[in-house]
Protein backbone atom coordinates (compact mmCIF):
# COMPACT_ATOMS: atom_id res chain seq x y z
CA UNK A 1 0.00 0.00 0.00
CA UNK A 2 1.25 3.49 -0.83
CA UNK A 3 1.83 6.22 2.30
CA UNK A 4 -0.92 8.49 2.16
CA UNK A 5 1.94 10.88 0.83
CA UNK A 6 3.09 8.49 -1.68
CA UNK A 7 -0.89 8.48 -2.83
CA UNK A 8 -0.97 12.13 -3.07
CA UNK A 9 2.11 12.48 -5.01
CA UNK A 10 0.63 9.92 -7.57
CA UNK A 11 -2.91 11.33 -7.95
CA UNK A 12 -0.39 15.07 -8.15
CA UNK A 13 2.08 13.81 -10.58
CA UNK A 14 1.27 10.87 -11.85
CA UNK A 15 3.76 8.35 -10.98
CA UNK A 16 5.26 7.38 -7.64
CA UNK A 17 8.94 5.59 -7.30
CA UNK A 18 8.98 2.58 -4.64
CA UNK A 19 12.35 1.48 -3.87
CA UNK A 20 13.79 -2.20 -3.66
CA UNK A 21 10.18 -3.99 -3.64
CA UNK A 22 12.11 -6.57 -5.11
CA UNK A 23 14.75 -8.74 -2.85
CA UNK A 24 17.86 -9.80 -4.22
CA UNK A 25 16.70 -13.79 -4.68
CA UNK A 26 13.46 -12.81 -6.31
CA UNK A 27 15.82 -10.58 -8.91
CA UNK A 28 17.61 -13.59 -9.69
CA UNK A 29 14.62 -15.54 -10.50
CA UNK A 30 13.08 -12.62 -12.75
CA UNK A 31 16.53 -12.59 -14.81
CA UNK A 32 16.49 -16.38 -15.24
CA UNK A 33 13.00 -15.96 -16.07
CA UNK A 34 13.46 -12.81 -18.53
CA UNK A 35 16.21 -14.53 -20.30
CA UNK A 36 14.23 -17.91 -20.53
CA UNK A 37 10.52 -16.01 -21.75
CA UNK A 38 12.21 -14.14 -24.47
CA UNK A 39 14.58 -16.85 -25.84
CA UNK A 40 11.69 -19.04 -26.55
CA UNK A 41 9.08 -16.44 -28.00
CA UNK A 42 11.99 -15.44 -30.25
CA UNK A 43 13.78 -18.74 -31.67
CA UNK A 44 12.90 -17.67 -34.63
CA UNK A 45 14.60 -13.97 -34.57
CA UNK A 46 17.35 -13.86 -32.16
CA UNK A 47 18.09 -10.34 -30.48
CA UNK A 48 20.94 -8.66 -32.07
CA UNK A 49 20.44 -5.21 -30.70
CA UNK A 50 18.52 -3.92 -33.36
CA UNK A 51 15.04 -5.09 -32.85
CA UNK A 52 13.25 -4.79 -29.80
CA UNK A 53 11.97 -8.40 -28.64
CA UNK A 54 8.75 -7.87 -26.62
CA UNK A 55 6.42 -10.98 -25.10
CA UNK A 56 4.04 -11.01 -22.14
CA UNK A 57 4.87 -13.51 -19.16
CA UNK A 58 2.57 -15.26 -18.13
CA UNK A 59 3.20 -18.89 -18.79
CA UNK A 60 3.52 -22.31 -16.86
CA UNK A 61 7.70 -21.91 -17.26
CA UNK A 62 8.12 -18.75 -16.30
CA UNK A 63 5.97 -19.23 -12.97
CA UNK A 64 7.78 -15.97 -10.60
CA UNK A 65 6.17 -13.30 -13.58
CA UNK A 66 2.86 -15.13 -13.84
CA UNK A 67 2.52 -14.88 -10.22
CA UNK A 68 2.85 -11.29 -10.22
CA UNK A 69 -0.02 -9.64 -11.38
CA UNK A 70 -1.85 -11.21 -8.09
CA UNK A 71 1.44 -9.78 -6.09
CA UNK A 72 0.16 -7.90 -3.05
CA UNK A 73 2.71 -5.21 -3.54
CA UNK A 74 1.61 -4.29 -6.63
CA UNK A 75 -2.39 -4.78 -6.94
CA UNK A 76 -2.60 -3.89 -3.23
CA UNK A 77 -1.30 -0.39 -4.99
CA UNK A 78 -3.53 -0.99 -7.89
CA UNK A 79 -6.79 -1.29 -6.20
CA UNK A 80 -5.91 0.95 -3.40
CA UNK A 81 -6.13 3.86 -6.33
CA UNK A 82 -8.95 2.58 -8.42
CA UNK A 83 -11.20 0.23 -6.23
CA UNK A 84 -11.20 -3.90 -4.96
CA UNK A 85 -12.65 -4.23 -9.00
CA UNK A 86 -8.91 -3.09 -10.47
CA UNK A 87 -8.17 -5.37 -13.12
CA UNK A 88 -5.02 -6.96 -13.29
CA UNK A 89 -4.06 -7.05 -17.74
CA UNK A 90 -0.78 -8.61 -17.92
CA UNK A 91 2.95 -8.90 -16.82
CA UNK A 92 5.47 -8.46 -19.77
CA UNK A 93 9.14 -8.60 -20.43
CA UNK A 94 11.61 -6.15 -23.38
CA UNK A 95 14.65 -5.92 -24.80
CA UNK A 96 14.49 -2.22 -25.64
CA UNK A 97 16.86 -0.92 -28.09
CA UNK A 98 17.94 2.88 -28.78
CA UNK A 99 15.52 6.00 -27.22
CA UNK A 100 11.45 6.03 -27.05
CA UNK A 101 9.08 8.73 -27.96
CA UNK A 102 7.21 10.90 -25.83
CA UNK A 103 3.90 8.61 -25.42
CA UNK A 104 1.15 8.00 -23.33
CA UNK A 105 0.10 4.31 -23.22
CA UNK A 106 -3.91 4.67 -23.59
CA UNK A 107 -5.29 6.16 -26.77
CA UNK A 108 -8.01 8.13 -24.44
CA UNK A 109 -8.24 9.95 -21.34
CA UNK A 110 -11.21 7.51 -20.41
CA UNK A 111 -8.85 4.52 -20.46
CA UNK A 112 -6.98 4.39 -17.26
CA UNK A 113 -4.82 2.21 -14.82
CA UNK A 114 -1.28 2.24 -13.77
CA UNK A 115 1.85 0.48 -15.32
CA UNK A 116 4.62 -0.61 -13.24
CA UNK A 117 7.59 -0.95 -14.48
CA UNK A 118 11.14 -2.03 -13.44
CA UNK A 119 14.96 -2.58 -15.00
CA UNK A 120 16.97 -5.24 -14.68
CA UNK A 121 20.21 -3.05 -15.17
CA UNK A 122 20.99 0.76 -13.36
CA UNK A 123 19.46 3.06 -15.37
CA UNK A 124 20.03 6.80 -15.08
CA UNK A 125 19.42 9.91 -17.90
CA UNK A 126 21.38 8.73 -20.27
CA UNK A 127 21.28 5.17 -20.21
CA UNK A 128 17.54 4.52 -20.51
CA UNK A 129 15.61 6.06 -17.36
CA UNK A 130 12.11 6.47 -17.64
CA UNK A 131 11.15 10.42 -18.31
CA UNK A 132 7.78 11.57 -17.47
CA UNK A 133 6.58 14.67 -17.57
CA UNK A 134 4.52 15.05 -14.20
CA UNK A 135 0.84 16.09 -14.14
CA UNK A 136 0.44 14.64 -17.97
CA UNK A 137 -1.88 12.45 -17.38
CA UNK A 138 -4.99 14.97 -16.56
CA UNK A 139 -6.72 17.46 -18.76
CA UNK A 140 -6.65 19.90 -19.91
CA UNK A 141 -2.54 19.25 -19.98
CA UNK A 142 -2.90 15.41 -21.07
CA UNK A 143 -5.22 16.79 -24.43
CA UNK A 144 -2.52 19.56 -24.84
CA UNK A 145 0.26 17.69 -25.25
CA UNK A 146 -1.79 15.47 -27.73
CA UNK A 147 -2.43 18.25 -29.66
CA UNK A 148 1.28 19.89 -29.72
CA UNK A 149 3.61 17.41 -28.89
CA UNK A 150 3.75 15.95 -32.84
CA UNK A 151 4.33 19.44 -33.86
CA UNK A 152 7.22 20.53 -31.40
CA UNK A 153 9.77 17.71 -33.24
CA UNK A 154 11.63 18.19 -30.00
CA UNK A 155 14.53 15.65 -29.47
CA UNK A 156 13.14 13.37 -26.66
CA UNK A 157 16.09 15.42 -23.84
CA UNK A 158 14.41 18.87 -24.91
CA UNK A 159 11.08 18.23 -23.52
CA UNK A 160 11.28 19.59 -19.79
CA UNK A 161 10.74 16.20 -17.66
CA UNK A 162 11.14 14.70 -14.75
CA UNK A 163 14.05 11.12 -15.23
CA UNK A 164 13.24 8.24 -12.32
CA UNK A 165 16.91 7.30 -11.73
CA UNK A 166 16.50 3.40 -10.47
CA UNK A 167 18.32 0.77 -9.88
CA UNK A 168 17.34 -3.32 -10.14
CA UNK A 169 15.02 -4.08 -7.49
CA UNK A 170 13.14 -0.26 -7.85
CA UNK A 171 9.89 -0.22 -9.37
CA UNK A 172 8.51 2.68 -11.24
CA UNK A 173 4.49 3.15 -11.34
CA UNK A 174 2.77 5.77 -13.17
CA UNK A 175 -0.66 6.37 -14.66
CA UNK A 176 -1.18 5.09 -17.89
CA UNK A 177 -2.37 8.46 -19.32
CA UNK A 178 1.36 9.88 -18.35
CA UNK A 179 3.43 11.53 -21.08
CA UNK A 180 6.54 9.44 -20.65
CA UNK A 181 9.81 8.45 -22.91
CA UNK A 182 13.29 7.50 -22.68
CA UNK A 183 16.66 8.58 -23.80
CA UNK A 184 20.39 7.01 -24.28
CA UNK A 185 19.29 3.33 -23.99
CA UNK A 186 21.67 0.92 -24.79
CA UNK A 187 21.35 -1.65 -27.02
CA UNK A 188 19.68 -4.10 -24.93
CA UNK A 189 17.89 -2.12 -22.38
CA UNK A 190 16.14 -4.57 -20.05
CA UNK A 191 12.87 -3.47 -18.65
CA UNK A 192 9.49 -5.14 -17.13
CA UNK A 193 5.98 -4.11 -16.94
CA UNK A 194 2.68 -5.60 -14.80
CA UNK A 195 0.00 -3.27 -15.97
CA UNK A 196 -3.61 -2.83 -14.75
CA UNK A 197 -6.55 -1.23 -15.92
CA UNK A 198 -9.49 0.66 -14.39
CA UNK A 199 -12.78 -1.15 -14.17
CA UNK A 200 -14.59 1.11 -16.79
CA UNK A 201 -17.95 2.20 -15.33
CA UNK A 202 -19.46 4.90 -17.72
CA UNK A 203 -20.62 3.77 -20.94
CA UNK A 204 -17.47 6.18 -22.65
CA UNK A 205 -14.93 4.23 -20.28
CA UNK A 206 -16.31 0.90 -21.30
CA UNK A 207 -16.43 1.85 -25.36
CA UNK A 208 -12.37 2.93 -24.99
CA UNK A 209 -11.59 0.26 -23.15
CA UNK A 210 -12.81 -2.41 -25.59
CA UNK A 211 -11.15 -0.11 -28.21
CA UNK A 212 -7.59 -0.75 -26.27
CA UNK A 213 -8.54 -4.36 -25.82
CA UNK A 214 -8.49 -4.62 -29.42
CA UNK A 215 -5.30 -2.65 -30.17
CA UNK A 216 -3.57 -4.57 -27.39
CA UNK A 217 -4.66 -7.86 -29.53
CA UNK A 218 -2.54 -6.85 -32.55
CA UNK A 219 0.90 -6.61 -30.11
CA UNK A 220 2.34 -10.39 -31.17
CA UNK A 221 2.58 -9.09 -34.81
CA UNK A 222 4.00 -5.55 -34.52
CA UNK A 223 6.52 -7.39 -32.75
CA UNK A 224 7.46 -9.96 -34.99
CA UNK A 225 5.77 -12.69 -33.19
CA UNK A 226 2.86 -13.06 -35.37
CA UNK A 227 0.22 -15.76 -34.59
CA UNK A 228 1.13 -16.02 -31.21
CA UNK A 229 -1.29 -15.30 -28.30
CA UNK A 230 -1.18 -12.35 -26.69
CA UNK A 231 -1.04 -14.08 -22.92
CA UNK A 232 -0.45 -17.88 -22.37
CA UNK A 233 -3.40 -19.83 -22.75
CA UNK A 234 -2.16 -21.49 -19.12
CA UNK A 235 -2.73 -18.24 -17.26
CA UNK A 236 -6.15 -17.94 -18.60
CA UNK A 237 -7.00 -21.48 -17.57
CA UNK A 238 -6.26 -20.35 -14.06
CA UNK A 239 -5.38 -23.33 -13.24
CA UNK A 240 -5.10 -22.57 -9.31
CA UNK A 241 -8.20 -21.38 -9.09
CA UNK A 242 -7.91 -17.91 -7.89
CA UNK A 243 -10.78 -15.63 -7.60
CA UNK A 244 -9.07 -12.33 -7.85
CA UNK A 245 -7.61 -13.19 -11.13
CA UNK A 246 -10.81 -15.48 -12.44
CA UNK A 247 -12.98 -12.19 -11.60
CA UNK A 248 -10.42 -10.22 -14.08
CA UNK A 249 -10.62 -12.94 -16.46
CA UNK A 250 -14.23 -12.65 -16.56
CA UNK A 251 -14.46 -9.12 -16.78
CA UNK A 252 -11.84 -8.59 -19.46
CA UNK A 253 -13.40 -11.33 -21.48
CA UNK A 254 -16.68 -9.30 -21.66
CA UNK A 255 -14.73 -6.40 -22.64
CA UNK A 256 -12.72 -8.49 -25.78
CA UNK A 257 -9.96 -8.73 -24.14
CA UNK A 258 -7.52 -12.29 -25.15
CA UNK A 259 -9.89 -13.74 -27.87
CA UNK A 260 -6.83 -14.90 -29.88
CA UNK A 261 -6.26 -17.19 -26.82
CA UNK A 262 -9.42 -18.51 -26.71
CA UNK A 263 -10.72 -18.90 -29.63
CA UNK A 264 -13.74 -16.93 -28.71
CA UNK A 265 -14.62 -14.19 -31.67
CA UNK A 266 -18.02 -13.22 -30.47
Amino acid sequence: MLTEQQHQHFKTFGFVVLRQLFTRDELAVINREFDHGLESAYRHLPFDGTVRHWVTMMGKSTPFFASLLEDNRLCGVAEQLYGEDALGVAADANRYVGNTGWHPDTHSIHQYGIKFAFYLQPVGPETGALRVIPGSHRNPYHGELRKVMPELGLHVAEVPSHVCVSEPGDVVGFDLRLWHASYGGSSDRRMCTCVYYNNPRTPEETETTRSQGANNGKATAKYNRPGDPLVDPYWLANPEGSPKRQRWLDRLLELGFYQDATGDDS
